[in-house]
């Protein structure tokens, strides 16, 4: 009789165990897919980031190209206008009256050398006195 009672307890904890092993192979199983998807919506996630990237880049160097094209642009206008002022005729004439004031020359010399009107050689001297 206690042989047939050990077989017994034999066989149910069996059971148990066989259930107990059901249930937490179902919890893995359910586990395992839910990681599954989280995965693949990461993988999702991160082409989406890899594809803004790609454009940001590309848009990033679109636009050093297009700063570098306005940079050669912006000096090339600066040379232009330093040309153009130096070649300007009337430009030599307050140029030289700068160079004048600088040297100290007075209202009259301005005037009769380089025949500027008393209120333009006062103007030349007033902002280029030191």
């Amino acid at each position: 009789m206690f042989i047939e009672y050990i077989s017994w307890l034999a066989l149910v904890l069996a059971i148990v165990f066989f259930v107990i092993t059901l249930i937490l192979l179902n919890k893995v199983n359910k586990k395992s897919h839910s990681l599954e998807v989280l995965i693949k919506s990461l993988l999702m996630q991160q082409e989406t980031t890899k594809k803004q990237f790609t454009e940001i880049h590309s848009g990033a160097v679109g636009i050093g190209k297009k700063l570098q094209q306005l940079d050669a642009e912006v000096k090339k206008t600066q040379e232009n206008q330093v040309n153009l002022v130096a070649s300007a005729p009337e430009n030599r004439l307050y140029t030289r009256a700068t160079k004048m004031v600088e040297l100290g020359a007075s209202i009259e010399e301005l005037m009769t050398e380089c025949e500027l009107p008393r209120a333009e050689a006062e103007l030349l001297l007033n902002l280029h006195r030191k």
